[in-house]
């Protein structure tokens, strides 16, 4: 019989020890989606003013040069950010990494969410505080994007492990 069958097989009846000695959980699929779930929300914060740029940059009173820095800043972060994120995968592991992107972006999109909240308005400083916050959830972003291939190896048999990476990564 081929290891993967019995694997398989072992999977369904719930034998978390298929034959080959690789335990695979039940959970894996929720944390599965859970990574899935960060990639596409940081990716909707990423891209979120492309679309409005003009609306954007009438608000703060500010040019479209500035405005399209928010999705640049997420470039220019993920070079020296990707090195520290690689890092920490193999050094924190990766519930570490996952949870830190998910800090990264809530509090990052709680820092745009207060620079549009007219009754906090510092004038020309509500400029900053969005780019600020797009700086943060820009650092979570190489944490989630490297994430999917180290998610596939630790939580997912041979057999499924091209599938779980495939789901992770295109959930961007």
């Amino acid at each position: 019989m081929d290891v993967e069958v019995a694997a398989s097989q072992a999977e369904e009846k719930g034998d978390p020890s298929p034959p080959g000695g690789f335990q695979v959980y039940k959970r894996r699929w929720l944390v599965l989606g859970v990574v899935c779930l960060l990639n596409c929300s940081n990716a909707t914060l990423w891209l979120s003013f492309a679309p409005v740029a003009d609306k954007t940059a009438e608000h703060f009173r500010v040019s479209l040069d500035t405005v399209n820095w928010l999705s640049l800043v997420y470039l220019v972060i993920s070079v020296p950010f990707g090195l520290v994120a690689i890092w920490m995968l193999d050094t924190l592991g990766l519930k570490c990494v996952v949870i830190l992107c998910a800090w990264l972006n809530m509090v990052g999109s709680i820092v745009r969410e207060l620079s549009v909240i007219n009754a906090l308005s510092l004038g020309s400083l509500n400029i900053v505080y969005l780019l600020v916050g797009q700086c943060l959830c820009a650092m979570a972003q190489p944490l989630i994007v490297f994430a999917p291939t180290k998610l596939a190896a630790l939580w997912f048999p041979d057999h499924q492990r091209a599938t779980a990476n495939m789901i992770a990564s295109m959930c961007k």
